[in-house]
């Protein structure tokens, strides 16, 4: 029997809340009434939450590691991204 490390698991819950808010967000695009909307929207801000207390827990205990980018590499993305959208 396999058993998941602390790491591995709650990397499975962060991308089960990523998976969980790509629904609500094609959920709450198609609806098709307003209350529908108003209630998969709310349900769609709950899950995004949650996703980001998740994210917040993986980095205070060292699980999700950002790396720090310095301000020309991000110019250098936006461009590039900024020509792509102009073609």
């Amino acid at each position: 029997m396999n058993v998941l490390t602390d790491k591995e698991l709650i990397t499975e819950v962060l991308t089960t809340e990523k998976n969980l808010a790509n629904l609500y967000n094609t959920a709450v695009e198609e609806s098709s009434t307003e209350p529908l909307h108003t209630d998969l929207n709310g349900q769609l801000n709950q899950a995004l939450t949650k996703q980001n207390e998740t994210f917040k827990l993986m980095q205070q205990k060292g699980l999700y590691q950002l790396e720090q980018v310095q301000h020309p590499a991000i110019d250098k993305v936006k461009n590039k991204f900024a020509q792509a959208a102009g073609q």
